[in-house]
């Protein structure tokens, strides 16, 4: 019997978005949020709320991950490094 995979949604600047994985990292989060993104100049803040109860809210920077849960919010700006 095939095990069906858990499918989250998560809401990423204020657009909900899919995801099957029970982590989300810092780099996933931001290409979900700016696809299209190369410039290497670019900075970016990543912040969660409505996580899980060990990680309810917080900021995330490069290299971390977080569980996640269906309904968790990230919030992510873009800043430019001069």
């Amino acid at each position: 019997m095939e095990r069906e995979e858990k499918k989250f949604e998560i809401i990423v600047n204020g657009k909900p978005k899919p995801w099957q994985e029970i982590t989300i990292n810092y780099a996933q989060i931001v290409s979900l949020a700016f696809p299209q993104t190369t410039n290497p100049t670019d900075v970016f803040t990543v912040q969660y709320s409505h996580g899980t109860k060990e990680q309810s809210r917080g900021t995330m920077v490069e290299g971390q991950s977080v569980t996640i849960k269906s309904g968790m919010i990230f919030d992510v700006t873009r800043t430019f490094k001069s």
